[in-house]
């Protein structure tokens, strides 16, 4: 029967029964109750069918079947978890964190949360690679490590890390599962069915199992029901959360199962007598991570992983003005919510702040009875000659940082055989091994594009940093000035490769004769990138070098703070960008995968990106006492593919409808000129890094 809108399953009706029920076999008891379910023929029949399999199973009669789903539809149901609510609404964020805790009881974390030892970083600059050097370091010490970190870039499998490898396909669609059906079904208001069968006495809930296979056999019943349900009281956890949830299941505990093994347990709960063997079975296999490394994913006091309360050490990287709308508008209010994550008593590390943010840290810390130390950077002479696995001198203040947090918790973790090492005048091997090794996708990272043959028709490298607050982009300015400059002074050091300037202006002509008679966006680039390439041959160089920017960014972001201070600092180091790109990124925020991306957007709102682009030109135009005209210059390409488009003559930018027509663009300019080498900066957001990085790669 039903009562209210809580469907109900089979209720014996005499004590007698319920006995015949306990006498029964564990699959015959499942079966009998099935069979006497008061829902709709219709839906019974198939649920039947479904629950007799795994009845089957239990009995060795069937073997357990495949995955349940596939990876696509695991990032289906990730995508359903992105809300659409404005990143600005601080409405409730205290209740909405209050919430964590009680996911966490539904996935019977709470305790394991607690016995995982764990680094936990937060800052607006460099808490991704102090962690990705944590973890490096501790790794090569011989421990097993846990790295959570975001965002993605391609696979959102990259934000779990176990022993330095992204985990698994099959490893997170057993984890993901496990997570997302338990709290689907507990949300959607299968807990009161699981009440009303405990109530019966036929079962006593212990693990997710049976109430997986209720969900299956009422689905159908429940659909509807559940969408309701989920959008009041307990809704399912959003994105991040979600994922900050899974980190924690995937490194507090790996267990080696079969779909039929889980079954047996929950059949087993029928029956106390046989109760605590299985538990010892399905415990048997437990696996710890020895060390987790976190890095917030926005601010601290409300992030998700705050939910920790017992971490070992803590840490601060560089503060800076980024998400303003979330965490406030001076430097002071990011600091405060970024010390959210320090706890009372536990060691905390920083390095060295803007006056502004260091009093709140200091205060705060002061408040909590923590000691907060600041570490200076590292010391390139303690690495014994060798680079640091991440690129960019502002690394060595991250590595600084991540040394102590490595130092503090070997120590706290009654490791001292590496912990009382003094390392101030020299490293473990373990710790430079740790630091050289490291490595972060997007983050200061080099890329030869792998489509072009550099020996034949040139080169095409790219420069791709996530940078997107106006402190990171000077960091991120700093580091491709150096490594273009370095570049070309490598080149200098080979041998000279002579070549008529007769054969080359034949060549060059040729490459203009070839452009589409039409296309005179594409003929003038040609006039321009000859040009260009002719005055650099006759200053004795054999390769022309071009810097140029590929850039978007959020419409959150400011652009008049981000591309000024990246001209101002480039051009400070003798760097200047002959053409800067703009396209929208490839990547949606509303959904979440790995497809294959689209080669063009036919009606792509090109809005924003006219928008950076008007800013970039009018401080191209400025130094010259000038506003930038007001033309926009959108590059199209032609339907027979021989059009190059890149933008007029007088241009200093272009806009291009989509990412992968830039990279075309790119390429084709390059196999046009054969000594041209260009050094495409790509930069502004993570996302747009993600997505050159699937283009560029086979």
């Amino acid at each position: 029967g039903e009562i209210g809108n809580s469907p109900r399953s089979y209720q014996p009706t005499s004590v007698f029964q319920a006995s015949y029920i306990q006498s029964l076999p564990r699959h015959q008891r499942l079966r009998f109750i099935s069979t006497r379910s008061t829902l709709p023929a219709a839906v019974v029949v198939s649920s039947r069918r479904r629950l007799f399999e795994y009845c089957d199973m239990a009995d060795g009669e069937k073997e357990s079947p495949a995955a349940p789903t596939s990876y696509d539809e695991a990032m289906e149901a990730l995508s359903s978890l992105i809300t659409k609510r404005s990143r600005g609404n601080n409405s409730n964020k205290g209740n909405q964190f209050d919430l964590l805790f009680h996911y966490l009881k539904i996935l019977e974390l709470e305790d394991a949360l607690d016995d995982l030892k764990i680094v936990h970083v937060a800052g607006t600059k460099g808490k991704g690679s102090t962690c990705t050097f944590t973890e490096s370091i501790l790794r090569n010490c011989g421990f097993r490590t846990g790295l959570f970190t975001s965002p993605h870039l391609i696979d959102v499998r990259e934000r779990f890390r176990l022993d330095g490898v992204d985990i698994s396909q099959e490893k997170f669609l057993a984890y993901f599962w496990w997570c997302f059906n338990r709290l689907k079904v507990i949300l959607v208001g299968l807990f009161s069915l699981q009440k009303d069968l405990k109530f019966t006495g036929l079962v006593h809930m212990r693990t997710t199992c049976f109430t997986l296979i209720l969900y299956h056999i009422h689905a159908a019943e429940f659909g509807r029901y559940g969408q309701e349900r989920t959008t009041e009281d307990v809704p399912m956890p959003p994105l991040f959360r979600f994922l900050t949830l899974l980190a924690f299941k995937i490194f507090s505990a790996e267990q080696v199962h079969k779909y039929w093994f889980h079954l047996q347990h929950c059949l087993s709960c029928l029956s106390s007598e046989t109760q605590l063997n299985w538990d010892l079975i399905c415990y048997s296999f437990f696996v710890q991570v020895d060390v987790a490394i976190l890095e917030v994913g926005l601010g601290g006091r409300f992030d998700a992983t705050n939910v920790v309360q017992k971490p070992v050490v803590c840490g601060i990287a560089s503060l800076g003005y980024d998400h303003i709308e979330i965490l406030g508008d001076t430097l002071g209010k990011i600091a405060g919510e970024k010390a959210g994550i320090l706890k009372r008593g536990i060691p905390a590390f920083t390095v060295q702040q803007p006056e502004e943010a260091m009093c709140v840290l200091e205060d705060k810390a002061s408040n909590l009875n923590v000691d907060l130390q600041v570490v200076p950077p590292l010391d390139v002479n303690l690495l014994n000659g060798q680079k640091l696995g991440l690129e960019g001198e502002h690394q060595y203040v991250n590595a600084g940082l991540a040394i102590a947090l490595s130092f503090t918790w070997l120590k706290r973790t009654g490791h001292l055989e590496l912990a009382n090492q003094d390392h101030t005048d020299s490293l473990p091997e373990q710790f430079i091994k740790g630091l050289t090794a490291a490595s972060f996708q997007g983050r200061a990272q080099i890329v030869p594009d792998q489509y072009v043959d550099s020996e034949k028709d040139g080169d095409l490298v790219f420069y791709l940093d996530g940078a997107h607050s106006p402190e990171s982009m000077e960091i991120c300015a700093k580091w491709f000035s150096g490594a273009v400059k370095g570049e070309h002074q490598s080149d200098k050091a080979k041998p000279q490769v002579s070549s008529s300037t007769h054969q080359l202006k034949k060549n060059i002509m040729q490459v203009s004769i070839n452009v589409h008679p039409f296309n005179q966006c594409a003929l003038h680039e040609s006039k321009l990138l000859s040009e260009i390439l002719l005055a650099t041959l006759k200053s004795s160089s054999s390769l022309a070098f071009m810097q140029i920017l590929l850039f978007n960014c959020m419409t959150v972001r400011d652009p008049e703070l981000l591309l000024p201070q990246l001209m101002k600092t480039c051009a400070s180091q003798d760097v200047y960008f002959k053409k800067a790109l703009f396209a929208p990124n490839m990547s949606v925020y509303h959904k979440v995968g790995t497809h294959a991306l689209p080669s063009a957007v036919p009606e792509a709102d090109l809005s924003w990106q006219l928008t950076l682009q008007r800013v970039w030109d009018n401080t191209m135009q400025k130094d010259k006492g000038r506003e930038a005209k007001q033309v926009n210059h959108v590059a199209e390409e032609m339907k027979d593919d021989t059009g190059k488009g890149g933008g007029s003559l007088e241009s200093s930018s272009v806009v291009f409808p989509s990412l992968p027509l830039a990279i075309k663009w790119l390429r084709d300019t390059v196999r046009q000129n054969q000594s041209v080498r260009l050094q495409v900066l790509v930069t502004g957001s993570l996302h747009l890094v993600g997505d050159v990085l699937k283009l560029i790669r086979k």
